[in-house]
């Protein structure tokens, strides 16, 4: 039985393995995917897109510390990469020890290989919160870091609704411009009479009565009282000593 061409065609691409294939990351168990490509992760397996990636993620590993066993979280680790219709693998090294993990948290030591085993390209980088760690929005931490100019950095530029039916709506018309041919008449200019401002009438200064000398004394035999009340005993011995002297 002879096939027609078109039917063998289809059946080539049909059974090619490479034909519907995409790239995919192949990850530890240990490393908690935070986002890739600005989105969060539906499913474990995360399947990569062609061209550059951004994978942002957290390495989680327990290990033993004086006796006492620890869990280390590491700081959020941001990769870029290309991909190319190939399944690529995360490396991370062992964390036995707090030194091991302080010296990943300042610089993580990873490899990326591809199917074959080689070494791929790729740009690492820290996304660093300063203060509590608790609640942080990856999501708002990650694109104002792919505003800046770090080496890690990547723009995303989704299709939005509105971008995507912006070529099918009409061009908006210009209204025309309405030129007015009526004349108008300046007002009349008024000028209003000064007005008067009655002086107000000048205060008469306050006589000041002086003290008498019994009351002067007085509230000086007052502010004395007072602070011998305060003073210590101490202080009222020297107080007492200089008045006696005189």
């Amino acid at each position: 039985m002879k096939l027609h061409p078109l039917i063998i065609g289809l059946l080539v691409v049909i059974t090619s393995p490479t034909s519907f294939a995409a790239s995919v990351l192949d990850i530890p168990s240990s490393v908690d995917v935070l986002l890739l490509n600005g989105q969060q992760l539906d499913t474990d397996e995360v399947t990569l897109v062609e061209g550059d990636n951004q994978l942002l993620f957290r390495y989680q590993v327990n290990y033993r510390d004086s006796g006492m066993q620890t869990q280390f979280k590491s700081e959020a680790v941001i990769v870029k990469f290309s991909a190319s219709n190939d399944t690529y693998r995360l490396k991370l090294p062992s964390i036995r020890n707090r030194n091991a993990a302080n010296s990943f948290n300042k610089s993580p030591q990873l490899t990326l290989t591809n199917s074959q085993g080689l070494p791929v390209e790729f740009i690492q980088d820290l996304l660093l919160k300063d203060g509590l760690q608790l609640g942080r929005d990856f999501e708002l931490e990650l694109s104002q870091y792919n505003l800046s100019n770090k080496p890690a950095a990547m723009s995303f530029t989704p299709l939005s609704v509105d971008n995507a039916n912006l070529a099918t709506k009409p061009a908006l018309t210009a209204a025309p411009t309405i030129t007015s041919t009526a004349t108008i008449t300046p007002a009349s200019t008024t000028t209003a009479a000064p007005a008067t401002v009655a002086a107000a009438p000048a205060l008469a200064p306050t006589a000041m009565t002086p003290k008498t000398i019994a009351q002067d004394q007085a509230e000086i035999t007052e502010m004395l009282d007072y602070w011998y009340s305060k003073a210590n005993q101490e202080t009222r011995a020297k107080f007492k000593a200089k008045i006696n002297q005189q």
